[in-house]
């Protein structure tokens, strides 16, 4: 979250520092802060409108939840003492629990506070993650049911913030990864082989302590995003979690954050000290270590402290050489790219490829993440491979993107149409996803503000806001452009937006949408286009351990497209397979292949469009 709400809000602060003196955000001009209060000047203005934007296809989405069954609510334990975690839930997955073929829903919720001793376990009588399955008739894919999964032995009871999905034992079933405040907890999945026919209950079981995945540290640790990924190309998934800030209801009180008009309220985290990324090891055997340091994932401060405040997480590949990458979204501080080496280290080139700061040069406050290679080229090394960040309120969206297979970045969300847009709205969750699958990947994000009494002291913001996309419509920039909301649908309602993940939950062949809210409904967006553009679906039917970082490429009317296998993405979430490949008008597919993190290349054969592609892959050499 931003320094400040706005330079033009008057803030009061009162209370101790975390070192015990006091700290002061004064309202005074920042020359590196955008100004909500002055006009957008020609290098900030929306692109004119043009034929291809006239020409915009309808994206109707229609939200489904409660008819389907999903009755889920994202609890946030407020009760006004404006704990700052209390504004960042929302932690959603789509993925397929129980190995039956269709896409269910997991979600993490907060839950109330006992007092003000952070040590004392937080009690809110129901499990902090709820699972749904989905249960949809695929003779009548329109009529979705699921059914909350409780018993299943997902029960915990944490102020819940993310979740990852992985095969983490490599014995092809789905684990679940949660992370919250003061712990994060591994559930192992259990589920039994489904006989033909027949569907095995799911069931998981807590392996946190005997995994050693929460390893001990001299302070509670405050989890947000995490992803699993093969660091050192050993053939096992290693952990990433993000850590935001040094945090405890006793320091968040000594910090004591308040707006003038409102008294005390949801601050940034400028007033807290920042945190490592939990960085975990497989070795091999069911079990992690923490390499954080080994790994050179810990950075430091000029004062040597820890350096991120994290939020948002995702893995890159832009030289296309199996090595993945990783980008980490940091709250006003600077954002973080580490570059694997041979050798299994990382290195931090976070300033050096141009992804720290904005086209400012300031550090933004940086919430969910994702990244897409931004354009179809007719010669895959000329794509262009995009980083796009959401951002607080009067800052607009990043967009950095390095051309070629490059690792240098440039922040072109002015110059590619997604700054103006961006500029008043509060971004949480955000996704590159080919929603008109037209084989180009577009931008949905979940807006909300923090303050729910924000619209007291700046008129031109909201608590609850609406979502927005932005189709990817190639060409010369700018390339993205804003559907208008009457276009929609259901996405276009104003909700306290957070987790936002995407998935094919009905088979019909477009990417359906799941948005959280903080203290709020989910909603379980159906996907309505009526594009009539060809797609098809790409199926691994193998443990995440292999298709995780694994690299899709599909050439189709002399066009190339490029996509990284990988689950994690956008704000505290995580996306699904297969992954659906929008063809356009499209009828043939002239090479398909994937290259696998080892190293080997599978051709893969596409005799038909419209239909899903299921893949085993080559053995390792």
């Amino acid at each position: 979250m931003q320094r400040a709400f706005t330079r033009s809000v008057a803030i009061v602060v009162a209370g101790a520092a975390v070192a015990g003196g006091g700290w002061l955000l004064l309202t005074m001009p920042n020359p590196r802060r955008a100004d909500a209060t002055k006009p957008i000047g020609p290098a900030d203005a929306a692109a004119p409108r043009t034929r291809r934007e006239q020409a915009m296809p309808d994206l109707p989405f229609t939200d489904v939840a409660l008819a389907a069954g999903v009755d889920f609510v994202h609890t946030t334990g407020a009760k006004g003492d404006k704990l700052l975690p209390e504004t960042m839930v929302g932690g959603v997955a789509v993925f397929d629990a129980d190995a039956d073929g269709r896409l269910d829903l997991l979600f993490v919720r907060g839950c109330d506070w006992t007092g003000a001793a952070f040590e004392s376990p937080p009690k809110s009588g129901e499990s902090s993650v709820v699972l749904y399955l989905n249960e949809t008739d695929p003779r009548a894919p329109r009529d979705w049911s699921f059914r909350r999964a409780d018993g299943c032995g997902l029960d915990c009871d944490v102020y819940g913030m993310g979740v990852a999905i992985g095969d983490y034992d490599a014995d092809g079933r789905e684990d679940v990864y949660v992370t919250g405040v003061g712990r994060n907890i591994l559930f192992r999945n259990e589920t039994p082989a489904n006989a033909p026919g027949a569907r095995a209950a799911p069931r998981f079981r807590d392996t946190t302590a005997a995994a050693a995945a929460d390893p001990p540290c001299d302070h509670p640790r405050w989890g947000t995003s995490a992803g699993f990924f093969d660091a050192d190309g050993d053939g096992d998934l290693d952990l990433l979690v993000a850590n935001y800030v040094r945090w405890s209801p006793t320091i968040d009180r000594a910090v004591d954050y308040r707006l003038a008009g409102i008294g005390r309220a949801y601050g940034p985290p400028t007033g807290f000290e920042g945190e490592d990324p939990l960085f975990l090891r497989n070795r091999g055997d069911g079990t992690f270590e923490n390499a954080t340091a080994d790994a050179g994932l810990a950075t430091r401060t000029t004062l040597g402290c820890p350096a991120d405040k994290a939020l948002g997480l995702c893995f890159i590949d832009p030289q296309v050489d199996g090595r993945i990458d990783v980008v980490i979204a940091n709250d006003t501080v600077a954002n973080r790219l580490f570059v694997r080496k041979s050798t299994g280290r990382f290195a931090d080139a976070s300033t050096s490829s141009g992804i720290a700061y904005d086209r400012n040069g300031a550090a933004t406050g940086a919430m969910g993440i994702d990244s897409a290679w931004l354009r179809v080229a007719a010669d895959p090394a000329g794509d262009d491979l995009a980083v796009a960040i959401g951002n607080f309120a009067n800052e607009p969206d990043s967009l950095y993107i390095a051309r070629g297979r490059s690792l240098q970045f440039s922040d072109d969300a002015v110059v590619e149409g997604l700054a103006a847009p961006t500029r008043l709205v509060l971004t949480f969750g955000l996704v590159f996803v080919d929603l008109d699958l037209d084989g180009r990947s577009d931008i949905a994000q979940a807006n909300g503000h923090i303050e729910d009494d924000i619209a007291r002291i700046q008129p031109s913001q909201t608590h609850a806001q609406r979502g927005q996309v932005f189709l990817n419509q190639g060409g010369a920039a700018p390339c993205l452009v804003e559907v208008p909301p009457a276009r929609l649908g259901a996405v276009a309602d104003k909700r306290v937006g957070r987790g936002l993940a995407f998935g094919d939950m009905d088979g019909d062949g477009d990417v359906d949408l799941v948005m959280t809210q903080a203290g709020g409904r989910v909603a379980l967006l159906r996907n309505d286009q009526a594009t009539k553009n060809n797609w098809i679906a790409l199926r691994p039917r193998c443990s995440t351990a292999r298709w995780i970082g694994a690299t899709v490429e599909i050439e189709h009317d002399g066009r190339m497209q490029r996509h990284l296998l990988t689950p994690t993405r956008s704000y505290l979430s995580q996306c699904a397979a297969p992954l659906v490949i929008g063809l356009g008008s499209s009828v043939a597919v002239q090479r398909m292949q994937i290259r696998w993190g080892d190293g080997r290349v599978q051709p893969i054969t596409v005799d038909s469009v419209n239909r899903v592609i299921d893949v085993t892959p080559i053995n390792r050499p």
